[in-house]
């Protein structure tokens, strides 16, 4: 959000009766040209290793799926998990998800049903042999509605 016109645009798109959105995107666009987004391009499990090697030895990497992983097949999602898996031999990671019911590979489902209609919020702590998942919670309307379980 570096773009001017785009930045303009943006604030065309808020209601005037809401200046805390207004302030909220000020913020925001004022963090984001202070330190901008670093964009990778090319195929996700291809440059995920190059996105890994940026982030310094002593900070944890965190990735984050939001309805991402169901554009891949199945193999895609395994190969997925595996790129966070070889990576955690040398350093822990961390994977926050948003995905459909069964797309996360090792997120727990609750026992639901595919095509349910909601999806599942995952966690998983990877470091080295270790893998750590849990599912703690069910979100709605692509995460207008949140529905955490009890004790995450």
């Amino acid at each position: 959000m570096t773009d001017a016109d785009e930045a303009r645009w943006l604030r065309a798109c808020l209601p005037p009766d809401r200046p805390e959105q207004r302030a909220r995107l000020e913020a925001e666009t004022a963090l984001a040209a202070a330190a901008p987004p670093v964009l990778l391009k090319g195929d996700a499990l291809e440059v995920l290793p190059e996105a890994f090697a940026r982030v310094p030895p002593d900070a944890l990497p965190v990735v984050t799926t939001t309805w991402a992983l169901s554009d891949l097949p199945l193999e895609g999602r395994l190969r997925f998990f595996h790129r966070l898996d070889e990576t955690a031999a040398h350093r822990p990671v961390a994977w926050v998800s948003a995905e459909g019911v069964g797309v996360a590979p090792a997120i727990p489902t609750f026992g639901d049903r595919r095509a349910s209609g909601h999806s599942i919020i995952g966690l998983a702590l990877l470091d080295h042999s270790t893998v750590r998942t849990e599912a703690v919670g069910r979100c709605w309307s692509r995460g207008r509605l949140l529905s955490w379980l009890t004790g995450s």
